[in-house]
């Protein structure tokens, strides 16, 4: 399933694509949407496979293929091309496709766990919701109600098996190398080191990359599009702003 916001009123600035993280669903953008829309941006989020109403990701399925769908369903234009977490290697790997590219707190690695990790999630979630929702309230106390209602909706309808078949193969990839590889201007956002984000060992190598004014950290976990929601929109907002005005 894809979400569209359009600008209010004539025409848009240009045109942003959102992609969400593991277990996580379009409607994570419930509020940087509409925010985007009303700047001016004519606004898009995707689905990724096996999560929300996308359906499942298959008997076999591939990371690569994972990807290629995702890029099936982008606008002939992008602009610009915001991921989170695992959505952030997604963008990386399609930012042939974008002019420009946001990063939030894009995994250098998912740990050799991840499929154990993640089956607890879904499967403490699916067990008792409420369970979860209080634990989600508890560890995110700057979240919106919204946003804990979209993260148990994200655990309930996320394909599991398909999931953590990808997850379970070799998915590796080298942060830096696929930031280069983009060859678009990027910015990245992140937590500081010591709120344990997912960008850890390659924060050095990625940092000098892109630059130490578009390496932008605040204190706002993993997810700031939602602890930090006006903070990441006023970021967003000026790169995009930055790198996208001359294009016609």
């Amino acid at each position: 399933m894809t979400l569209t916001w359009q600008p209010p009123d004539g025409p848009a600035r240009g045109s942003v694509v959102l992609l969400h993280g593991v277990t996580a669903q379009a409607a994570t953008w419930w509020r940087i949407g509409p925010a985007l829309g009303s700047l001016g941006w004519q606004t898009t989020a995707i689905d990724l496979p096996g999560h929300g109403l996308a359906g499942p990701l298959g008997k076999q399925p591939r990371f690569e293929e994972l990807v290629e769908d995702v890029g099936r369903q982008l606008p002939a234009r992008v602009d610009l091309l915001v991921g989170h977490s695992l959505g952030a290697i997604v963008a990386l790997l399609l930012a042939e496709h974008a002019a420009a590219v946001v990063l939030e707190d894009p995994p250098d690695g998912l740990g050799d766990d991840r499929d154990i990790r993640l089956g607890h999630e879904v499967g403490a979630a699916r067990s008792d919701p409420d369970w979860a929702r209080a634990q989600l309230r508890q560890h995110n106390p700057d979240w919106a109600e919204q946003d804990v209602t979209h993260a148990v909706d994200g655990l309930l309808r996320v394909d599991l098996p398909g999931l953590v078949a990808v997850l379970a193969r070799d998915i590796g990839w080298d942060l830096p190398a696929l930031v280069a590889q983009a060859g678009r201007p990027t910015l990245v956002l992140a937590p500081p080191p010591e709120s344990g984000g997912a960008l850890a060992t390659d924060r050095a190598a990625v940092r000098e990359l892109v630059g130490p004014d578009r390496f932008v950290e605040v204190d706002g976990g993993h997810c700031m599009h939602r602890s930090r929601p006006q903070w990441w929109l006023d970021r967003v907002d000026a790169f995009a702003e930055a790198v996208l005005s001359g294009r016609a």
